[in-house]
């Protein structure tokens, strides 16, 4: 009897001991997924490790076995097994989240319990009222639901209806069920070929033409006539008029075989994309070219900083690169931020490698995605183009990783554990599999540049844009000064004139601005109330076109007052700027001009982004007004004026990283101008014209900014001096909360005082958002030079802190401290 250790996805770090009963035996692999009976249901896991005896705490507690095995051949190599555990160690997750994180959801299974109601009335009716009475009442209707139907009807969350529910079950009122499916499984068509010799097939024509199964014979005719070319049933059928019984009963004489078949859904089959060839590199492309290959050629790991402004022709660099390691048998991960990874991106890709790419994202259905992922895994694909997931990709044989636009935040996981960062582990596998990492970027991170000063990494520097087309000059507007003159619009002088002469030369626009809505918020001018959601502690959006307000972070909605509710004054309206607003006063101001609008809002349908994109490509949109999805990585040759109406908004964040982010994003939207012969302009409005990010950006002078911004890092001790990590507690009593964190604070204190006391602890205080989904937020930040100290520390004091109805989040290495 061999037996398995099981991870599964628990917030607990535990893994768990099971039998291999002998129909698993060939299949159940060390990284393999299996089935296995958790608690009171059966949960999906991974195999960890293989061994000859269980793992038991105690003799006394009997073994069980696995349920089931999902996989023909292991998902988790050994290679992902050591990445996950890695994971696991330095964010402080269980190794079963990270194991989570690392397989697409396409390829999980979805477990769903359900509730059978076997209480009579009379039993229901003499009970006391209760959640658990709740429960049968609703069972009551429609005898069986699921958890989450109960859930919603009840307007709880599945976590508060376990208890009750398992009570309910120790009585005999009710039996709960799990149901385990696949969130998606192979497609397949069902194709048919002639199964007799030709000669043999023409007689039966005869047979059946001339008798009474003229349509069967009309099958066998087009079978013989297309016989180089697939048929399925239902097409053999269409073209022979005819039902599926005729086929049915050709099958059935041994005239035809019906074969079922899987395909691949592939989402780039839709649009063909033309083949390109290699482009000839200016001398400074040349020089980052062969660093990577030299370093590539030997199969040594080395980090590259690949600095190049926008247009320099890093992603030709990339290419050339990945050929040379396809050449070599290998396979190449490149890494792009999820908001650029548009159709114009990965075809620039395809184009150069045609099908040996396979494409990750979040636009993908579950089938596109769970072929895909299939397609890397069987080895159809030796490239693939994605998210930070595709980190992930099962490579056996990985020769390269690029990281584009690395200085991106949509790089670090926030939504789950583990809080990852794709950056760091692909450091992590670029270690584990000897292979380089390129980082590529015309606005790096201080991290990435401040370890290439530090010689972690090689610095590759591609200072001009291909072609040699200049960088476009961009005008820093003082909008103080515009007010002074009477201007209280959205357009400076500058601005409006600049839209106006772009318009009469036929040529288009881009318009920024980094926040989506109408308003930022709906505020009473009687008496100072402003409308806020009442799950959390931020003011609502106004939105026009539907004349509501609404929430970023929990989604509830509400129409909007026409009188204040707290005093009653007619005189409450919507204040602030959003790119729905900025949308209406361009078209307002410049009525003949053609203006779509990219943001979150616009962008919710399947390939509504790069149906926006189309069409601006065309040339059948003068005017684009957008958020930062439009900042990154579009090439536009007739786009000569970019115009950002506010560059403050991203200044204004209580965050140590905002001067950073408002660079980037200058930086990036600044090169979308001017990206042909015929140049281009930019013009940057705002309050705050001294500020070293945008005196920094106006002259696409990264080395400026990063001067400045590392001094301000070096004095205050911030990252990447230091590392950075925040614990977040929650809860929906405000007083636990508090008490929790004070607890947690006595903790950090003592093991401090005994064993870190590099570790620096700051809080606790209320989170900048203090209440989100009816749960009150406090939080820490703790900074050390060493970060193994710093995990340390918190494990330890994490370890020592009770939490029972209080969420405590831990995030190493935090992007956003919000």
């Amino acid at each position: 009897m061999k037996y398995a250790r099981v991870a599964f996805p628990l917030p607990e770090d535990l893994t768990f001991s099971y039998a291999i009963p002998s129909r698993l035996q060939s299949v159940a692999q060390r990284g393999s997924r299996v089935l296995a009976p958790l608690g009171e249901g059966t949960r999906e896991g991974v195999i960890v490790d293989l061994m000859d005896e269980p793992d038991l705490p105690d003799d006394s507690i009997a073994i069980k076995n696995l349920t089931d095995c999902l996989d023909d051949t292991p998902t988790f190599s050994d290679e992902l097994l050591t990445l996950t555990k890695w994971m696991s160690e330095y964010y402080l997750s269980s190794w079963g989240e990270a194991l989570r994180c690392a397989a697409p959801a396409a390829v999980r299974t979805r477990q769903n319990r359900v509730a059978h109601l076997l209480a009579t009335d009379e039993q229901i009716s003499g009970m006391r009222q209760s959640r658990q009475t709740e429960i049968l009442s609703i069972l009551r209707e429609e005898d069986k639901l699921s958890f989450h139907q109960i859930s919603r009807r009840l307007g709880v969350g599945v976590s508060r209806l376990r208890a009750p529910l398992s009570a309910l079950q120790e009585k005999g009122f009710v039996e709960l069920r799990s149901n385990i499916q696949s969130k998606a499984r192979p497609q397949t068509i069902s194709v048919v070929s002639i199964a007799k010799p030709v000669s043999e097939i023409e007689e039966q024509i005869a047979q059946l033409g001339g008798g009474r199964a003229p349509k069967q014979a009309e099958m066998l005719r087009i079978l013989l006539n297309c016989s180089d070319e697939t048929l399925t049933t239902t097409d053999l059928t269409k073209r022979a008029n005819t039902s599926v019984t005729g086929l049915q009963s050709l099958e059935g004489k041994g005239l035809i075989h019906v074969e079922s078949v899987q395909i691949v859904r592939n989402p780039l089959s839709l649009d063909p994309v033309p083949s390109t060839q290699p482009l000839t590199l200016n001398p400074d492309q040349v020089a980052a070219l062969q660093a990577i290959q030299a370093a590539s050629d030997s199969d040594r790991r080395e980090l590259f900083l690949l600095h190049g402004v926008t247009g320099s022709g890093k992603t030709e660099v990339y290419m050339q690169a990945m050929a040379s390691v396809l050449d070599r048998g290998k396979q190449v991960i490149v890494l792009v931020p999820e908001i650029s990874l548009t159709p114009q991106t990965v075809s620039r890709f395809v184009g150069r490698f045609g099908s040996r790419v396979a494409v990750l994202h979040s636009n993908l259905s579950d089938g596109e995605r769970y072929d895909q992922w299939q397609q890397i895994k069987g080895g159809a694909a030796d490239i693939v183009v994605g998210p930070r997931s595709a980190i992930f990709a099962p490579f056996p044989n990985l020769g390269l990783i690029v990281i584009d636009e690395e200085h991106e935040t949509s790089y670090k996981q926030d939504a789950a554990h583990p809080f990852y960062h794709a950056r760091d582990v692909a450091v992590k596998r670029s270690e584990l599999v000897g292979c380089p990492l390129i980082f590529g970027s015309a606005t790096p991170s201080l991290e990435s540049f401040y370890h290439a000063q530090q010689g972690v990494s090689s610095l590759l520097r591609l200072p001009s844009r291909v072609s040699n087309i200049e960088m476009p000059p961009v005008e820093i507007v003082d909008m103080r000064e515009e007010l002074k003159r009477g201007n209280r619009t959205i357009f400076s002088t500058s601005l409006r004139a600049a839209i106006q002469e772009r318009l009469s030369k036929k040529e288009q626009i881009i318009l920024f601005l980094n926040r989506r809505g109408f308003s930022t918020h709906v505020f009473c001018r009687e008496c100072g109330y402003v409308e806020r959601c009442d799950h959390c502690s931020i003011s609502l959006t106004f939105h026009f076109h539907t004349k509501r307000m609404g929430c970023r972070h929990c989604g509830y909605e509400r129409p909007t007052p026409q009188v204040c509710p707290e005093c009653g004054s007619v005189y409450i309206r919507y204040f602030g700027l959003g790119t729905e607003q900025v949308e209406q006063e361009v078209v307002k101001a410049f009525p003949e001009a053609r203006v779509r609008r990219m943001d979150a809002d616009s962008t919710t349908g399947k390939n509504a982004h790069q149906k926006i994109l189309d069409v601006f490509k065309a040339g059948e949109v003068d005017i684009l007004v957008g958020t930062q999805m439009i900042a990154k990585g579009l090439d536009f040759p007739n786009v000569t004026l970019v115009g950002v109406i506010s560059a403050d908004t991203a200044l204004n964040l209580p965050d140590f990283r905002a001067g950073e982010r408002a660079f980037n994003l200058l930086t990036q939207v600044a090169g979308r101008s001017g990206r042909s012969v015929a140049g281009g302009d930019v013009i940057v409005q705002t309050y705050m014209p001294e500020h070293y990010s945008i005196q920094a950006a106006q002259g696409h002078d990264y080395l400026r900014f990063y001067r400045e911004e590392i001094g301000y890092r070096e004095a205050l001790l911030y990252p990447p001096l230091s590392h950075a990590a925040t614990i977040l507690l929650r809860g929906e009593v405000e007083t636990e909360v508090i008490q929790t964190a004070n607890h947690l604070l006595d903790q950090l204190e003592v093991f401090k005082a005994d064993r870190f006391p590099t570790v620096e602890i700051r809080g606790p205080v209320p989170a900048p958002l203090a209440r989100i989904k009816n749960k009150f937020r406090w939080h820490f930040l703790l900074r050390s030079e060493d970060v193994e100290e710093l995990r340390e520390l918190i494990q330890c004091s994490v370890a020592e802190t009770s939490s029972t109805n209080i969420d405590l989040i831990v995030d190493i290495d935090p992007i956003n401290v919000l």
